[in-house]
């Protein structure tokens, strides 16, 4: 174990770790708050660093440990509440995301992109890829509202299209599209894919594939997480 006292702002390596703060990452490294996230990001072998309050006991031996003033491990963290712990991970994107693939066109909410890769690891989906102008994965809150399944899934960026190159069957959330009910299985390998909050998904992508909907009355749309969660459980794999 390596441990070292960080106590003023100018410090280089405390501003490197704010700019993982800020969804910065270099070289797939990035900061997790909390004991749970820690934890998960250990279990992969991910965790590179830890970070604690200045004068904290910690008894882990296998990491570089820095120990910060208690202002600066304010100003790092991202809640109210200060976690006990935080860490510095290094996940790269993952291009090998299988055949049974989420994609997410330009999902801004980083609380939806969370939640969506946290539901697509527990039906058990393949990978996820993010369009190159959706949320950042290395957002506080979306990797917070993972609640650590980022670790455990490949995850990449890239345009639809190439999916479709690849010979991927491609599944399109629309509200004009076939009753889901009507379909028994989703043909592999496959690509399902759910669109902005606002506008669905984007025009030039909708005649790459099928379209599906989930029948609903009384409203015409549902919040792009619960509706990713209705496909992903009636799609889910064994």
């Amino acid at each position: 174990m390596s441990f070292k006292s960080i106590e003023s702002e100018s410090n280089p390596t405390y501003k490197v770790l704010l700019s993982y703060k800020k969804g910065e990452p270099k070289n797939g490294y990035f900061l997790v708050e909390g004991q749970d996230l820690v934890d998960e990001a250990k279990k992969e072998g991910l965790l590179r660093t830890l970070i604690v309050p200045l004068n904290t006991h910690c008894p882990w031996v296998d990491y570089q440990i820095y120990g910060l003033r208690e202002n600066l491990y304010r100003s790092l963290s991202s809640y109210q509440s200060l976690p006990t712990v935080m860490g510095i991970c290094q996940k790269m994107m993952d291009p090998n995301v299988g055949k049974r693939v989420i994609y997410l066109d330009k999902i801004q909410d980083p609380g939806n992109c969370g939640t969506i890769i946290r539901t697509a690891l527990s039906f058990h989906y393949s990978g996820l890829v993010l369009s190159k102008d959706s949320v950042s994965l290395y957002n506080s809150k979306t990797i917070q509202s993972t609640k650590g399944a980022l670790f455990h899934l490949p995850i990449y960026r890239d345009d639809l299209t190439a999916f479709s190159q690849k010979g991927y069957h491609i599944y399109l959330t629309t509200l004009d599209g076939e009753d889901e009910s009507t379909i028994k299985n989703l043909e592999e390998p496959f690509v399902l894919v759910f669109g902005n909050e606002g506008q669905g998904i984007r025009k030039e992508y909708q005649n790459l594939g099928k379209k599906i909907r989930i029948v609903m009355s009384g409203i015409d749309s549902l919040n792009v997480a619960i509706a990713a969660g209705i496909f992903m459980y009636r799609f889910r794999g064994c």
